[in-house]
């Protein structure tokens, strides 16, 4: 699996708990994991997404 990928199957999940936490009548606590789940989830698939933009970023300045 490659970092663009790995970033957008994570982005997703994050996406598909946050709206979980709106759609879901949970209990606090309950409700309180699954928004840190995707809060967590985004930020890892948005460092996996920079990395991608960077090296390819690099490349392109390599071949200038």
């Amino acid at each position: 699996m490659t970092h663009v990928s790995k970033g957008i199957v994570f982005v997703l999940a994050g996406i598909l708990f946050l709206l979980l936490s709106f759609i879901l009548p949970l209990p606090t606590p309950l409700w309180a994991v699954i928004l840190s789940a995707s809060i967590i989830l985004n930020c890892i698939g948005t460092a996996f997404l920079i990395r991608f933009i960077q090296k390819s970023d690099q490349k392109g300045k390599e071949l200038e």
